[in-house]
């Protein structure tokens, strides 16, 4: 307990106002003999704000809710490796990552942490990496491999990254199981669908029926991506925060061609 009260003591004495470095979080660490990770919840839960969240906007109490939200991030290309790099940033302390699939060049168009040096590694090692470099606090856990049950229960808010109908499909009926929200986004050229499936929603089903087929190979333009990423974060914002949504009641078209979009009611 004394600790506890020195650690608090230091970093209050280290702070600017309420601000605090990430140099003094690692002066505290390393006298403390304990994480950044410990540095900063104590932090958080003092009203003392790590500098690096102070454009965020956000009072210490709301970074709180960041800090201890669990993400499951079901696919780490396009859409979930750009959810993941916004999640860090913003302050999302525990991330998991699912993906079986390595960088190949056809990814270089869209998928962030896709480069000429990365080609052939297995995505979920490169985005833990770069990610840690972004928040060096997050606790990071990734699945070489399809998503599974485990994947789903373990977490707050499941991100839906995939690429397939049918992996869809199983990933939402588990978030049914678990009652775990579902932030879905699809995109097909300039055009995209985001919305949040929760327990009384059959968004998934609406956007997909049992007789719709997968384009092959799926069309992906950047800015499209980008877009909807943004979008699903934002929407993972709004739930740990408990911030209302349009988008728990309805779903929305992006056209990026012609800069429409529509909110389409859930059936």
């Amino acid at each position: 307990m004394a600790e506890e009260s020195d650690l608090l003591r230091f970093l209050q004495e280290r702070s600017d106002g309420n601000l605090l470095s990430l140099t003094a979080q690692r002066e505290a660490a390393r006298q403390f003999d304990c994480s950044l990770r410990d540095i900063e919840e104590t932090a958080l839960s003092h009203s003392i704000l790590p500098e690096r969240y102070q454009r965020n906007g956000l009072l210490p109490a709301q970074q709180l809710l960041l800090f201890h939200a669990k993400v499951a991030i079901i696919g780490s290309g396009g859409l979930g490796g750009r959810v993941a790099e916004l999640l860090a940033r913003m302050g999302v302390g525990n991330i998991f990552l699912t993906d079986p699939d390595i960088f190949n060049e056809s990814n270089l168009n869209r998928q962030n942490f896709c480069t000429t040096e990365t080609l052939g590694d297995y995505k979920v090692e490169v985005v833990a990496r770069e990610l840690k470099k972004i928040n060096p606090i997050l606790n990071i856990e990734m699945t070489k491999g399809l998503f599974s049950e485990t994947s789903v229960s373990a977490a707050d808010l499941i991100v839906d990254g995939l690429d397939s109908i049918e992996d869809r499909r199983h990933l939402s009926q588990l978030c049914m199981k678990y009652c775990r929200p579902l932030i879905h986004a699809a995109v097909n050229k300039w055009y995209g669908q985001v919305g949040v499936e929760q327990l009384k929603s059959n968004l998934i089903a609406q956007l997909f029926p049992l007789q719709a087929q997968a384009l092959s190979p799926p069309q992906v333009l950047p800015p499209t991506v980008a877009l909807l990423a943004a979008m699903q974060a934002a929407e993972v914002c709004k739930l740990i925060l408990g911030q209302n949504s349009p988008l728990t009641a309805a779903w929305l078209h992006c056209d990026l061609l012609n800069c429409e979009y529509h909110l389409l009611p859930y059936k």
